[in-house]
């Protein structure tokens, strides 16, 4: 019986180590445009986002956007996230924030301002935790707050510089997100596989508890 559960709290923790990730088709109509995965891993009261995405449009012509994040907490608290947006394989936004005990430094397209108050809601926690009406999160993107506002059971809109979009929860999981942008609307939708595994509750949402 020991050996037993001894087993099942190493497979715990071994699988708490590794992470969970999470599958989403990029779709406009019914074609596919690309992919993006989200990856959480929690570790001794640390955790680590990752988040990376590649969507090729065709309009006049066709062209690539690749998106790249790295964050990680620390009980709790963002202590650095890093992102990096491309077109064409050309940089188009870059931004770093990092925590040195006192403050947080944001370089943003080569641009550094300092800001002493604590983040614990960043982009990267979105898709694993669901927000309540009303809740701020910080986006190194922009540097600055944005804001969701609930406009349905699970659904809250989310205003960027860049425009409009509408994020939908399953069991406190992102699994759906509509982008409205000028050039066109297009979804950032949870591949089947992820959806069963949420619904089942292999993948949980909902922030670790941290001590």
């Amino acid at each position: 019986m020991i050996r037993a559960l001894t087993i099942l709290f190493l497979t715990f923790v071994f699988q708490a180590a590794l992470g969970q990730t999470l599958h989403y088709d990029v779709v406009k109509g019914s074609k596919k445009l690309g992919d993006m995965t989200v990856k959480r891993i929690q570790s001794e009261g640390q955790l680590k986002y990752e988040i990376n995405s590649k969507v090729t449009f065709r309009i006049l012509f066709s062209f690539t956007v690749d998106y790249e994040s790295t964050s990680e907490y620390k009980y709790g608290q963002l202590i650095k996230e890093y992102t990096h947006n491309q077109l064409n394989g050309s940089t188009q936004k870059k931004s770093t924030i990092w925590f040195d005990g006192e403050k947080y430094t944001l370089d943003l397209d080569g641009t550094r301002t300092t800001r002493k108050e604590k983040i614990d809601y960043s982009v990267a926690t979105i898709y694993f935790e669901e927000p309540i009406d009303g809740q701020k999160v910080f986006s190194p993107q922009f540097g600055e707050y944005l804001k969701f506002t609930k406009i349905g059971e699970h659904r809250y809109e989310m205003e960027s510089p860049d425009g409009m979009n509408v994020y939908t929860y399953t069991n406190g999981i992102c699994s759906e997100v509509k982008v409205n942008r000028d050039f066109a609307k297009f979804y950032f939708r949870m591949t089947q596989e992820s959806l069963r595994e949420v619904q089942s509750n292999k993948i949980v949402g909902g922030a670790p508890v941290v001590d």
